[in-house]
């Protein structure tokens, strides 16, 4: 039975792989049959990343441009919407890609957002994730700032025409990458100006760096452009760490409602249970989770 939920949840490529198996194609049609109107994708595999991202989804840099048009026309043939999707980085471990003000490094970022493009394009892409990389600690907080935002408008000039909107996210993994707070990701967004350049506001990572996720909903709010869901700690599905999801569900639910907003929260954690029966509390959380009005 489909089911019928509240808000656009988006989950990704190799989530149900104990139910339906590990083709992405029947992947996306079974979310579909589950209710969900929204797929994200954020695995990165490469061969130069020394870590499985798989279960976040697909390394889709290195996809054949006929795999990537038929997830495209796949999701679409779905009724789905392809949300956001991970740039494969093109060095590992990130340096200060852009903040450091380094022409060379800018060109590597910007290089990959023009292969961005080219992949947002073909999976019919509305959103593409994108990281502010690492601090340059040779340099004032103010300089950063102001490198990153020349930088991100370059890559907006890149990914506006395809109708791409850069969602330039907050992150907790490790204590020098740039961009952690949510008020740092509004200055960012209302310093490049553009309506292509909003925030992912990854509420498992902020979380982690600040709390106090609905007081920061609405102080950022007019720059959020996409929401991403996990539960600390653990990185599990809703219900599973210390957040209230159904109180943040419910306030995004009316605050978009009252500006006939529909915006897409992916669901970028893990499962807390192995197995088919981890897919299962996985549906079951979001069923409670979504249980608000």
């Amino acid at each position: 039975m489909q089911n019928t939920f509240n808000l656009n949840y988006a989950p990704h490529i190799n989530l149900f792989t104990n139910s339906v198996g590990q083709d992405p194609f029947d992947q996306i049609k079974y979310m579909a049959d589950l209710g969900f109107k929204s797929i994200e994708n954020s695995g990165f595999n490469a061969p130069h990343i020394p870590f499985d991202t798989s279960p976040m989804g697909l390394g889709l840099f290195d996809q054949e441009p006929t795999f990537l048009d038929k997830m495209g026309k796949t999701i679409a043939d779905a009724g789905m919407t392809m949300g956001t999707f991970v740039m494969t980085p093109p060095v590992w471990p990130p340096v200060a890609s852009i903040t450091s003000g380094n022409k060379d490094l800018l060109e590597i970022f910007l290089k990959k957002c023009k292969k961005g493009v080219e992949v947002g394009q073909r999976i019919r892409a509305k959103f593409v994730t994108v990281s502010t990389d690492c601090y340059d600690r040779s340099l004032p907080i103010e300089m950063q700032t102001a490198h990153a935002i020349d930088a991100l408008r370059y890559a907006a000039d890149i990914f506006e025409p395809a109708g791409i909107t850069m969602v330039i996210e907050t992150l907790s993994d490790h204590h020098e990458l740039f961009l952690r707070t949510a008020p740092l990701a509004y200055l960012l967004c209302r310093g490049v100006n553009r309506d292509s350049c909003k925030m992912l506001f990854d509420m498992y990572h902020l979380q982690r760096n600040q709390g106090g996720i609905i007081a920061h909903i609405d102080m950022v709010w007019s720059e959020i452009g996409y929401f991403q869901i996990g539960d600390t700690p653990g990185r599990g599905e809703p219900g599973t760490g210390e957040m209230n999801y159904k109180n943040i569900f419910k306030h995004i639910y009316h605050k978009q409602k009252a500006e006939g907003k529909d915006l897409i929260l992916g669901m970028e954690h893990f499962k807390s249970k192995a197995g088919i029966e981890g897919e299962i509390a996985l549906m079951e959380a979001y069923k409670e989770a979504d249980n608000f009005l």
